[in-house]
């Protein structure tokens, strides 16, 4: 496989010292510079794991030329920091949502094309053990034809008090883009595109006009089938619970507060039941480790720089559908040239 990858970490905030401890643990990569605009803190935790730091992220990219660099800034950030390092032919780490609207994730994406690099969304849900399991499941055709999907996802806004999570500008949307993306990612990953949507917003609790706290949405996808999906910062419990129907049966992916369990039942009553709650968390491990090994096999990492862009989309689907009050289409030929553009470049891609 090669020597290790070497890796900046631009963002030293709750994501970014995730990020870094994943990194102090895979064999296959070694963290080789903290990049921070709180210098301060950036010094701190560099000389807590012996690199070098900076508060200059494009200084830094021509000083350390890494092999691949993981955003973890608030999310105004994203587009130009992942456009930046794309540019030179870096490969790009950003956390979910890949950016503030799909115009940012658009050029994201465009610029990952343009340059051959790969652009990876931030996705340590799809690395959960019952949500690995369920997608198993899925394509062994346990539970058949799919029907319908439903379920939830939230927090208790935790990250609210005293924070850019506040600032419209920094952050560019409430739930749906925070807690939510995380979900429409797996519906697509699930059950296939999703061509519509439906739905509405509010502000119950937390006063942060205009970030929605609560957000109800209903998807539709390219085979008429449709998801049910509720997105919150009042969920005090948290913190995800799915169901996926089938005409054969189904699946439920229960991660609520400290469980992480995934059941498939069957129409005549039967159930088999996998239950991973005293499984250690090893997600963001799982997670970091399959994006530089897809790095070394030439392989785009999942959930894409599409994938994210994708999410970004849906989330803003339902801010329009509230404004109208009108079910909103959010896949037309430009996403499929997109996609297929995106498609064939990863296809092709061979690194110098």
């Amino acid at each position: 496989m090669g020597d290790k990858l070497r890796a900046m970490v631009i963002g030293c905030g709750n994501m970014g010292t995730k990020r870094i401890k994943s990194l102090m643990e895979t064999k296959e990569a070694q963290l080789a510079f903290i990049v921070d605009n709180q210098e301060g803190k950036a010094e701190r935790i560099a000389k807590q794991y012996g690199v070098d730091f900076g508060a200059d992220p494009y200084e830094a990219m021509n000083k350390v030329k890494p092999d691949f660099v993981i955003i973890s800034t608030p999310n105004k950030f994203h587009a130009p920091l992942a456009q930046a390092t794309l540019r030179k032919n870096i490969h790009v780490f950003c956390e979910k949502p890949l950016a503030r609207n799909p115009q940012e994730a658009t050029a994201m994406v465009k610029t990952a094309i343009e340059n051959k690099a790969f652009l990876k969304t931030g996705s340590n849900l799809r690395y959960f053990p019952s949500v690995t399991k369920a997608k198993e499941l899925l394509e062994k055709n346990e539970i058949g034809e799919i029907l319908f999907v439903r379920g939830w996802i939230g927090n208790s806004g935790w990250q609210l008090q005293n924070s850019w999570f506040t600032d419209p500008d920094l952050v560019g949307g409430g739930t749906l883009l925070d807690n939510g993306t995380h979900m429409f990612d797996l519906i697509r990953w699930f059950t296939g595109e999703v061509k519509e949507c439906l739905g509405v917003i509010s502000t119950v609790h937390w006063q942060v006009n205009p970030l929605e706290d609560v957000g109800l949405c209903i998807f539709k996808n390219i085979h008429g089938k449709y998801a049910f999906i509720q997105s919150s910062w009042v969920d005090w419990a948290g913190y995800m619970y799915l169901e996926i129907y089938g005409k054969n049966g189904y699946i439920r992916i229960d991660n609520r507060e400290n469980a992480c369990i995934t059941t498939l039942g069957k129409k005549n009553g039967m159930k088999d039941i996998f239950d991973y709650s005293l499984q250690p968390p090893i997600s963001y491990n799982l997670e970091l480790e399959d994006f530089v090994r897809s790095i070394k096999l030439n392989r785009q990492p999942l959930p894409s720089g599409y994938d994210g862009l994708r999410a970004v989309q849906m989330a803003y689907g339902v801010y329009w559908s509230t404004k109208t009050g009108k079910t909103i289409s959010i896949y037309g030929k430009e996403d499929e040239e997109l996609a297929n553009a995106y498609s064939h470049m990863q296809a092709i891609y061979k690194r110098a």
